[in-house]
């Protein structure tokens, strides 16, 4: 039996309609063994339904310009919930073939700031016990 291709709304649409236009954003292509970094906008992705099922939009920033990463793949859905909540991390997302599979490996990148706090706390509990020694 084939599936038939409406655009007629699903249960629960009305909650999810706009109220006000929204300007649409490029959208992120991912390319095999090619990395992405972006820093993401939101902690959770907005949930859409499509004529095929279920998507995701996740609002990000990569190069200081507004994108969206729009999926529905399983593998990058999965890593991307361990990650949550997803505000304000930079993330590397790379599309990885292997054995004739895709799937998406990410990893939290560490922003100057980031490595700046680290450091921080390093000094003040050298300081600490430095006083500690002379106290």
């Amino acid at each position: 039996m084939e599936k038939e291709i409406t655009n007629n709304p699903t249960l629960g649409a009305w909650d999810k309609l706009p109220t006000e236009f929204e300007e649409r954003k490029p959208k992120i292509e991912f390319e095999v063994n090619k990395p992405v970094e972006v820093i993401f906008l939101d902690n959770e992705p907005t949930e859409m339904q499509g004529d095929t099922g279920a998507y995701y939009i996740f609002n990000v920033e990569q190069n200081k310009e507004k994108k969206v990463i729009m999926t529905s793949a399983w593998s990058l859905l999965r890593i991307l919930k361990t990650l949550t909540p997803l505000a304000g991390k930079r993330v590397k997302i790379t599309k990885v073939m292997e054995k004739g599979k895709q799937h998406f490996e990410a990893n939290v990148v560490e922003g100057m700031k980031e490595k700046l706090q680290k450091a921080d706390k390093m000094m003040q509990k050298v300081g600490d016990k430095i006083e500690k020694i002379l106290g």
